[in-house]
This record gives structure tokens, sequence and C-alpha cells, in this order.
């Protein structure tokens, strides 16, 4: 008998999420495609909820890919790279956006501002959970052949 690898398609991925979700101040946390679709969610976030965030976060990340010429001196030819993750001051949440691999991304909501400590420390979980789901995330990426 052959053992697969675990994937992202294959693993629920929720307790991470759910997890995240214990660090002070987080409120929701969702794990998404590229082309936008929910693959985990938080269990404070309805699936409706979900769906839409995973639409705009993944259109968030596509729209980053438009900015290399704002973000390069004239006649230097190198891109500013892929996007790590981004952050949205809002008035009263500030909204993560992090590139877990090139196909899936995390959002997290974080009450407060974006200078308090409260996002600094959700900044470093998100950070910490990613790098813990990459093997998994990875596997999806290895085996998919499309």
């Amino acid at each position: 008998m052959i053992m697969q690898q675990p994937t992202a398609d294959s693993t629920d991925m929720s307790w991470a999420l759910n997890r995240l979700c214990e660090e002070p101040g987080v409120l929701n946390a969702l794990l998404f495609t590229s082309d936008g679709l929910v693959m985990a969610h938080s269990h404070g976030l309805d699936r409706d909820d979900a769906d839409r965030t995973a639409a705009t976060l993944a259109g968030l990340n596509s729209l980053q890919r438009d900015l290399g010429g704002f973000c390069r001196t004239q006649g230097e030819q190198c891109t500013p790279g892929p996007l790590r993750f981004m952050v949205s001051d809002l008035k009263t949440v500030t909204l993560l956006l992090f590139v877990a691999t090139e196909r899936t991304g995390v959002g997290v909501s974080v009450r407060g501002e974006s200078a308090g400590h409260e996002v600094s420390v959700a900044i470093q979980a998100t950070l910490k959970m990613i790098n813990g789901l990459r093997p998994v995330l990875g596997a999806r990426e290895r085996g998919d052949t499309t």
C-alpha cells in the first residue's frame, strides 16, 4: 500500500486557523487559494463571509502584481518580487494578507490599529503557522498537474 503525502486539499487545517484566533485581538483567519476559493476558515467566520473574503483577498494579491512598475526606479530592470504580506489599516481593525505559497494565501483580521502590539503578535503568529503548514501546502503544489 502506497502512503500518500497529506496535501492541503485532503487535510482540514481549520484547527490551525482556530488556534491563531486564540492570539490576543485576532478576530478571524482564512486559508484560500490564489483563485479565490476557501480551503479552511476559523470557526468565527461563516461560510458566506469566508467565500466573499477569499475572492477579495485573492483579487488583492493579484492586483499587487500590477504594481511592479511603481515599485522600481526609472531604468531599473528588476521587479519587487512576489507579495509576502500586506497590511490594511482600517478604522478599528487591521487586515493582514499573507502569501503562504504560490497558490495559497492567509487572511487575518485583528482588532486595532496596524501599529498596535496585537497586530505585531498576529503577524509573528501567522508567519509561524504558515511555516508549520508549508509541507502540506507545498504538497498541494507538487501534486497539482494543471
